[in-house]
């Protein structure tokens, strides 16, 4: 009695056949953003110092970097530093802003009180410093109202020092 084999190949062929007809070459996808020679890579003077790697965000991002310092001028570590996003109401009114831990961007502090986000979308935010659980302050501008920082597309927002009225931690 000989077996006949064709079925069992038969199978085996279109089932190959199938799975190679899935597999597709995948083509590159280019980075957001290329560096070239006419246009260098924005590096912030923080970020450059202190930052062990370079900021440059893509066109249609942002970062924020800056510098935590209690009123005497010591560095303010090991903190958390929050972005909470500003919702308008209407053009030209004042703002909510709303501040969701899970989910709002933002950064540690390093022993020397300087921090930087990384890419986040181009909206208005105010800052938070501190943990809002816990011991937290809303950077407020000089008329006593929480500051609201207007960071650019494809640019790093220095916000420089900002001092702090919370107490280091011990």
């Amino acid at each position: 009695m000989k077996k006949n084999y064709s079925h069992f190949f038969l199978m085996v062929l279109t089932i190959c056949v199938v799975m190679l007809t899935g597999c597709q070459v995948m083509p590159k996808t280019p980075p957001t953003q290329e560096p070239t020679s006419e246009q260098p890579l924005a590096i912030s003077p923080t970020t450059a110092t202190h930052m062990p790697l370079a900021v440059s965000p893509a066109r249609d991002k942002t970062a924020v970097c800056g510098r935590i310092v209690t009123a005497d001028g010591a560095p303010y570590g090991d903190s958390n530093v929050w972005l909470a996003e500003v919702y308008y109401g209407e053009p030209n009114s004042e703002g909510a802003f709303v501040l969701n831990t899970s989910a709002s961007p933002g950064a540690m502090t390093d022993k020397d009180g300087f921090f930087c986000t990384v890419e986040i979308a181009v909206t208005d935010y105010i800052l938070i410093i501190g943990h809002p659980d816990e011991n937290y302050e809303i950077y407020a501008g000089e008329d006593s109202k929480a500051k609201v920082w207007s960071p650019l597309a494809g640019k790093v927002l220095e916000l420089g020092e900002i001092i702090t009225t919370l107490d280091p931690k011990p």
